[in-house]
């Protein structure tokens, strides 16, 4: 088991406290907005709400709603081949309403999680934030 960065350059990441695996951190800020920001929503009007739910199936802005964001964190696994990678999202995230989406990473894929904001306000990311743990597992084939 080694991890890699996009340049295929091996790095180390760091032992995590609270779970047997390692600190995933981001590579860059990330931004995750609210479906509330959504434009769909913006200026809505009780009284126009029949209007606005006419063409419901067909607004773009509708469709993007709850579509998880990618969040980028620059490791690669380069894992045996009875071997998988499981990520648990750090606490701080789930408890700002951040859901995880993936969890399961196998060989040579690029550890992205995808999160989809539930809450009422956007959540801000900074680069090096710690956003959750990986935990390699061996697969008894």
């Amino acid at each position: 088991m080694r991890f890699l960065n996009k340049k295929e350059q091996e790095i180390t990441l760091k032992q995590s406290e609270q779970l047997p695996g390692f600190e995933v951190t981001l590579a860059k800020d990330t931004i995750i907005d609210s479906p509330v920001n959504n434009p769909f929503f913006k200026g809505v009007n009780v009284l126009q709400l029949p209007k606005k739910l006419k063409g419901f199936r067909d607004n773009p802005d509708l469709k993007m709603l709850l579509v998880p964001q990618l969040v980028e964190t620059d490791v690669k696994l380069d894992l045996a081949e009875n071997q998988f990678a499981l990520f648990e999202p750090n606490v701080e995230l789930t408890n700002k309403k951040l859901h995880n989406i993936n969890y399961v990473f196998g060989n040579n894929m690029l550890i992205e999680p995808r999160f989809v904001n539930l809450g009422l306000k956007k959540i801000n990311l900074k680069k090096g934030q710690v956003v959750g743990t990986i935990i390699i597992h061996e697969a008894i084939i």
